[in-house]
């Protein structure tokens, strides 16, 4: 079907995926994050991992909204390679009515968002941002925080990513002055179409 025809019909035109950190390119086999995906990340690095994810994105101009996530300051971001420019930060009410507001006006002007549900957050809503997230051809990166029962999320993840500290750098000389670790990153999900696995390293 032709860009036109596609555009007479209503179909959303097919964007580019949104471009990833050469460390992190190998294990997308689209080369990047696919438009209107939800990627989960879980492990002890799931956070550094979620923001090394977006930078790419952000230094090539698209803008990222921060929801909910707990204790991450701008200097994290930008240690991670996000454009600080390009930046938003939203620390939202943990009721899920207010939080779920916030997302979806958000989704309506930035191209990725990470974000770190609240636990009454209904799969019911869960289902209706990632709608829109399709809708809009952005990126979803949840940020899968640990509970008592495991990592879980009522989000539909399109790819998971997991990753695990394996060493720490600059432990030697103190604990003050750590300053990055090797991460072990393990790509999988439903629109992955194999398991794919990668060293890489990651500021602290």
């Amino acid at each position: 079907m032709t860009t036109d025809l596609r555009t007479r019909l209503g179909a959303p035109t097919v964007r580019a995926p949104l471009p990833v950190v050469a460390p992190l390119a190998p294990l997308f086999g689209e080369g990047g994050l696919v438009r209107g995906r939800t990627v989960a990340c879980t492990g002890d690095a799931a956070l550094s991992t979620a923001l090394a994810l977006s930078a790419a994105a952000t230094r090539a101009g698209s803008w990222l909204a921060v929801v909910g996530v707990p204790n991450l300051g701008v200097a994290a971001a930008i240690e991670a390679g996000v454009a600080v420019e390009r930046i938003v930060l939203a620390q939202p009410p943990r009721a899920s009515r207010e939080w779920v507001a916030t997302v979806a006006a958000l989704v309506e002007g930035f191209e990725v968002l990470i974000v770190a549900p609240p636990a009454s957050l209904s799969a019911s809503d869960a289902r209706r941002l990632q709608t829109r997230v399709m809708a809009r051809q952005a990126v979803l990166i949840v940020v899968v925080m640990p509970t008592s029962t495991g990592e879980t999320s009522v989000f539909t993840s399109d790819i998971d990513v997991h990753a695990d500290t394996v060493a720490w750098s600059g432990i030697e000389r103190g604990a003050a002055h750590i300053t990055q670790r090797t991460v072990q990153v393990r790509v999988n999900g439903r629109r992955c179409s194999s398991p794919r696995e990668q060293t890489i390293t990651l500021p602290c």
